[in-house]
């Protein structure tokens, strides 16, 4: 995707908020039990007094949770495939998987690219996909006169598949378990930053040695946050290319309106194949999914295979009020702010509207997604929960004398150091130069530049390593588009969040906002008065370096030049704090285990999980909502809303009304364990067949990243039938409808 025309030079990721979340043979056992408790000598943590008070949870909350009684299911049913729940599912489902069907599930799935899920479902390595996860290889064969997400894409003949760029799928082909290797390498007695450190280095270590063993993709993940480390090895697949993508009409019907709602009526899919390295022969898996185009039947036994992102279950009450008091209100407002220029931009013409509308939907997605959460956050029964839950930990830990005298100040010491994020995060994130597309994101390149380009490369900032540092200098010093009310526009969007996020009487907002004034009128001001549009300007500081950016009394040069000063202050507090956080989140993972053992699902990791439910409607708004929508509700939806965006037909769908058979089912809805990540899982029932494909949470349901269950929450599948009656009758894929069901 081209630049976008305005004067950013990089992107960098807010500072300790805006973090990848991405961050074997699987056996038949039962949850082992739990291992012996590893000393470990706390560090001092010191809570500061004022954000304190803002951790505790209101008062209603506190009262809900005195009521409440633990579920047991609060941590998820996000089962690894090295500990599976056998015992659970024997009772629950009346279903005991053999090794060979967990071996058979876990390689027919895989794990699509770094940001989805997927599986085979033919043995001509056929692999099914979401539409909105297969978007980036339909748009990078888009052409202004060929626009394949608008249109969609469809290869009746192997001749016709387009390579997907740098697409590969990786299947996760063995687990180990190195937690002694891990854990062993940090010296007794280090410090938080020192065994942060060696961990780190440990791992590192072993996935080198594990790659140039196996030649295979190798990652240690840290599961219950340290409390084991299991090796997975990978088999990565590529090349990979496209083979059918419905319209963007069909493939995200109903828009953002929609998104994350139910019922629903999407074609949320996408097939690509799998190639042998040579790119010519398909690969021929010996494990792959097979087709049951009539689905399951309501309160069948589902499961969902896949690789769901970053949940946070395994936080304290004191990390949840954090939650609720800066990190998200501050990661919506920044994301709001971010779509809002965007949608500005794409107003610019077609071809902007083009560059930008895969950003928006990212942004817009993950907006609402947020919005959706922090809703449970203010949930009164969520906190309430969440409380019920701490408290019968904390119960049965201190009823375990070695773990509780070993772990029991943990809450206590992660309450102190969630107060000490409470002063830090909001003003390093304020004083992020990067943070939003502005005139002051380039007077804070300008002063990056000058400030590092002394320094050897190893100490450059990571952004400004190996040749990029001379590189954006030569860019700083030539002209580069500068539209006044635009940039006045962005710096405004950046000070209302500034000034939302600071103190009244902190300096950095002071040195922004005059009394009296407001974000506007500041924006004004201060683009009115600075030169940093000018190439020749920034080109004398650059000659004059360090000497000529400090005299120098531009406006915006002034205010970089402290937001990089707060940031290389503020910068080693926030990694203590980190370090100091992850060594108490592996001294609760341990008292986890002391009280649990496996018999409670680790955090999503973005690896592979298993997940069982039923299919299931609910009720919702003083209404049903029904287990399965159908093809006629697409229709109906369409002509409710004059067939207007985003609930336009796809043209195909109108041409083809008189040949579908409406009643099919198109998506459903299951009670399984899902987050991000899981995009693109197979739905499958007990004898491992496909019967949908898992494409989104209602919106119910987002709260779970905090605490499961929540009664109305579904993930929301479109149905092997729907599936089948879009490519037969719709789109006249016969090919591939063969390839699928074999007729």
């Amino acid at each position: 995707m081209p630049p976008p025309a305005r004067s950013s030079m990089i992107r960098v990721a807010l500072t300790g908020f805006i973090a990848a979340a991405l961050s074997a043979c699987a056996s038949g056992s039962r949850p082992q039990a739990a291992p012996a408790p590893v000393p470990l000598a706390p560090a001092p943590v010191v809570a500061p007094a004022g954000p304190t008070a803002l951790l505790q949870p209101p008062p209603e909350a506190m009262r809900t949770g005195e009521r409440l009684k633990p579920t047991g299911l609060e941590l998820g049913t996000m089962w690894t495939f090295e500990n599976p729940p056998m015992d659970y599912w024997a009772r629950e489902y009346n279903f005991r998987p053999t090794t060979q069907w967990l071996d058979h599930v876990r390689l027919s799935s895989v794990r699509f690219a770094d940001y989805c899920s997927a599986s085979f479902v033919s043995p001509d390595g056929l692999v099914m996909t979401n539409h909105h996860c297969g978007r980036e290889c339909v748009e990078s064969q888009s052409t202004p006169q060929r626009d394949y997400v608008t249109t969609g894409f469809y290869a009746a003949t192997r001749q016709e598949e387009k390579l997907c760029p740098n697409l590969y799928l990786d299947q996760l082909v063995s687990i180990e378990d190195v937690t002694g290797q891990v854990q062993g390498a940090t010296p007794a007695g280090a410090g938080d930053s020192a065994a942060a450190a060696a961990v780190q280095a440990a791992t590192g270590r072993i996935e080198r040695d594990c790659a140039a063993a196996t030649k295979l993709q190798c990652q240690v993940v840290p599961l219950y946050h340290g409390g084991l480390y299991h090796l997975y090895r990978y088999q990565r697949i590529s090349p990979v290319k496209l083979v059918f993508a419905p319209e963007l009409a069909a493939g995200f019907f109903g828009g953002d309106p929609d998104n994350f709602t139910y019922p629903r009526y999407d074609l949320d899919v996408t097939f690509v194949r799998a190639y042998q390295p040579d790119g010519v022969t398909p690969l021929h898996p010996a494990d792959y999914f097979q087709w049951r185009t009539e689905g399951a039947a309501p309160g069948e036994p589902v499961f969902v295979t896949g690789n769901p992102g970053s949940t946070s279950r395994l936080i304290t009450v004191a990390q949840l009020m954090y939650e609720r008091q800066f990190r998200h209100p501050f990661l919506i407002a920044y994301l709001q702010s971010r779509y809002d220029a965007l949608r500005e931009e794409a107003k610019q013409g077609p071809d902007a509207a083009q560059r930008v509308r895969q950003e928006m939907f990212e942004v817009s997605n993950s907006l609402k997604a947020y919005q959706g959460e922090e809703r449970g956050l203010l949930d009164t029964l969520v906190v309430g929960r969440k409380i019920a839950w701490e408290r019968d930990f904390k119960t049965r830990l201190a009823a375990n004398a070695q773990a509780g005298a070993q772990y029991g100040d943990v809450f206590d010491r992660m309450a102190a150091i969630a107060a000490q994020k409470m002063v830090v995060a909001p003003r390093l994130n304020a004083s992020n130069v990067m943070m939003f597309d502005d005139p002051l994101q380039l007077a804070g390149l300008l002063a990056r530049v000058i400030g590092e380009k002394g320094l050897p490369d190893a100490q450059r900032s990571e952004q400004l390593r190996n040749g990029q540092l001379e590189q954006l200098q030569g860019r700083l010093g030539q002209p580069v588009p500068f539209d006044a009310a635009g940039m006045t526009a962005a710096l405004a969007q950046r000070l209302h969040l500034v000034s939302a996020v600071l103190p009244a009487g902190d300096p950095l907002l002071a040195q922004m906002i005059n009394p009296g004034e407001t974000p506007e009128q500041a924006a004004s001001r201060l683009v009115g008065a600075t030169r940093i549009g000018d190439a020749g300007f920034r080109q004398q500081l650059l000659s004059g370096g360090s000497a000529a950016l400090g005299a120098s009394t531009d406006p915006l040069v002034a205010l970089a030049r402290q937001m990089e000063a707060n940031t290389r202050d503020l910068t080693p507090r926030w990694q203590q704090v980190q370090a100091q956080e992850q060594a108490q989140q592996a001294r609760l993972a341990r008292a986890l285990f002391a009280v649990y053992g496996t018999s409670v699902p680790p955090d999503a990791t973005f690896t592979l999980r298993i997940s069982d439910g039923r299919i299931d409607g609910y009720s919702y708004n003083g209404t049903l909502a029904p287990a399965y929508t159908t093809i006629y509700g697409l229709y109906g939806r369409s002509a409710e809303f004059q067939d207007k965006d985003p609930f336009t037909l796809a043209p195909t769908w109108a041409q083809r009304r008189s040949a579908v058979d409406m009643s099919r089912y198109l998506n459903q809805v299951s009670t399984n364990d899902i987050t991000g990540g899981n995009s693109g899982s197979p739905l499958i029932d007990e004898q491992g067949r496909i019967v949908g494909l898992v494409f989104d949470s209602n919106i119910e349901a987002l709260p779970t990243t905090f605490m499961f269950p929540i009664e109305n929450g579904r993930t929301v599948a479109v149905h092997t039938a729907g599936i089948t009656e879009a490519l037969r009758s719709v789109y006249q894929a016969a090919a591939l409808v063969k390839e699928l069901t074999g007729r």
